[in-house]
């Protein structure tokens, strides 16, 4: 299977010069070319939200720095910390929610034959509805523009979306586990919560003019 796994990286560079083979990068007005030329990676993004939500700031620089494929290793510990002690989840739920997210990359299955992209859905099989204007999820990953990635963020911590009331098939693509049961300790606004589970920003507060880039409305 041919998966696609993309991750935006931020380097340290005065500025590019133009496109080849070799790097190229404009130092003090002066071009430097050639094998000579290092980079250094200051930031990194792949599944929005993650580091944000689920990491302590006092970790964003070095986690910054590393590469996405020691993420399970490095913060699996710290995501499912956050779920059970922020967040008052079971230990199951935050454990596999640490599963889902890491290593934080976007992850698509380029032989999937899904007409469009879901966040986590290679992750799930498809089976978190990211779309915020309610779609289904599909099995092909990445993320959609209309995708809310935030709400299933805090869905996933503070709500139901990593239990069995949602994934009700083992997701093969990360683990050899079912999803755990629901703990009932969601945050989600029943039983004198506060809701924590949405961003309250609806699907129509921002639109999109999918006829040309960069394919989103003024801003709002």
């Amino acid at each position: 299977m041919k998966r696609l796994i993309l991750t935006g990286i931020s380097i340290a560079a005065l500025g590019l010069a133009g496109c080849s083979n070799d790097p190229t990068v404009l130092n003090s007005g002066t071009d430097v070319s050639g094998d000579n030329v290092t980079f250094h990676q200051v930031d990194r993004i792949g599944k929005p939200g993650v580091k944000e939500l689920y990491l302590s700031f006092a970790t964003h620089a070095t986690y910054n720095t590393l590469s996405p494929s020691g993420d399970p290793t490095a913060y699996g510990p710290a995501v499912a910390t956050f779920v059970t002690g922020t967040a008052g989840r079971s230990a199951a739920i935050g454990s596999f929610v640490s599963t889902l997210l890491l290593p934080d990359a976007l992850i698509a299955n380029l032989n999937d034959g899904s007409t469009r992209a879901s966040y986590l859905g290679w992750e799930t099989s498809g089976q978190i509805a990211s779309d915020c204007t309610g779609l289904a999820g599909t099995t092909f990953g990445g993320r959609a523009l209309d995708d809310d990635v935030v709400d299933t963020d805090l869905g996933l911590a503070f709500g139901n979306l990593a239990t069995s009331a949602v994934i009700t098939t083992t997701p093969l693509n990360v683990s050899s586990s079912p999803a755990p049961a629901d703990d009932g300790k969601e945050s989600n606004g029943t039983g004198g919560t506060p809701n924590l589970t949405k961003q309250n920003v609806s699907c129509a507060g921002k639109g999109f003019t999918l006829g040309t880039f960069p394919y989103l409305a003024p801003p709002v």
